[in-house]
């Protein structure tokens, strides 16, 4: 799964990869403990326009009489992303790009839950695959809320949990999986990572979603 991740390189940095602008009046900032239920930096768009903006993370599909079905949607599993009501109309229609530089997994030593940072030693900006969906609530509000899909853990990530997020490789794959419009290509895509991951153990002040700062990562 992915539960908690980081986004703390610039914004310019951030556009420049993924060819995109930011949309009017968002606000970013570089993050350290990023949580469920908190917004997320998203990339949607085609390659000629590509807009960055926040979303809630945990979707809200748009039929949902509650928004609260977001806390049990941050996660959407590959296998399953397009037959399932929550996530099928969103991955047919609403993919995304969700921007991160590295993201938390915790391992059971003895009676500790100690969190590690998983990152990649050469890109210090990746992309999750997500999907997203708009939310309207009978009070007139609008809540635009995304998923980051989980795979099956690769050979270096199942010593700690047998799922993890799908990070997509590069330009090539942020292109397709945006603008692609065939399932099975786009399932193709969705798979775990096989280049080398980077897992260090940081701060169990990380445990708590409460705490934030580069500090975290010591």
């Amino acid at each position: 799964m992915c539960g908690r991740f980081i986004l703390s390189v610039d914004i310019k940095t951030i556009l420049a990869l993924f060819r995109a602008g930011l949309q009017p009046g968002s606000a970013y900032e570089p993050r350290y403990n990023i949580a469920p239920g908190q917004d997320v930096l998203v990339v949607t768009g085609t390659q000629d326009n590509r807009v960055a903006r926040p979303m809630r993370w945990g979707l809200i599909p748009s039929w949902a009489k509650d928004k609260n079905i977001g806390y049990k949607m941050i996660n959407a599993r590959a296998e399953t992303v397009d037959s399932k009501p929550s996530f099928k109309h969103s991955f047919r229609h609403r993919r995304c790009l969700i921007p991160a530089g590295g993201f938390y997994e915790w391992r059971s030593e003895g009676k500790i839950k100690q969190p590690l940072c998983i990152t990649l030693p050469d890109r210090p900006l990746f992309a999750f695959a997500g999907i997203w969906d708009r939310w309207d609530s009978p009070g007139g509000d609008t809540i635009l809320s995304c998923s980051i899909i989980t795979a099956p853990a690769s050979d270096q990530m199942r010593e700690v949990h047998h799922r993890m997020p799908v990070i997509l490789s590069g330009t090539a794959e942020y292109n397709a999986w945006l603008d692609l419009e065939h399932p099975a290509a786009l399932k193709e895509l969705l798979r775990p990572y096989a280049g080398k991951l980077v897992l260090q153990r940081v701060s169990t002040l990380v445990n708590s979603p409460q705490n934030e700062g580069p500090h975290l990562l010591r």
